[in-house]
């Protein structure tokens, strides 16, 4: 008897907890991501294009950035045509340097099995 007047109290004071977690969540604002600059006309658009895509054939309304991702470029066109272009790094992933240090190590295991065999034959 004692027992099940414990947990009857363990579970009403864990649904009271329940409530109250509830009501906060539902009180809560939801953040809005709006930087306010002082000026609310946007004037620079950024897209990211693909290597088959020049941004010389896209028509802008806005100075725009163009990102390619897979030729390491930036280019930038203005308003009047006028476009510029910048190389870009792309930092490679973890994966990316271990596949160039494997290459590397298999390219030097190459070069030693040449050498083992043009030294076997002379």
């Amino acid at each position: 008897m004692y027992q099940n007047t414990y947990i009857l109290e363990r579970l009403a004071r864990q649904r009271d907890e329940i409530d109250n977690l509830l009501k906060s969540y539902q009180n809560q604002q939801v953040p809005m991501n709006v930087f306010n600059v002082g000026n609310s006309q946007i004037d620079f658009e950024a897209r990211i294009i693909s290597k088959d895509e020049k941004p010389n054939d896209i028509i802008v309304q806005k100075r725009t950035a163009f990102i390619c991702l897979d030729g390491g470029k930036l280019t930038i066109k203005e308003l009047n045509g006028d476009i510029k272009e910048y190389q870009i790094i792309i930092p490679k992933t973890k994966e990316q340097l271990e596949n160039d240090e494997l290459k590397k190590k298999v390219k030097e295991l190459e070069e030693q099995l040449k050498d083992r065999s043009i030294k076997k034959w002379t």
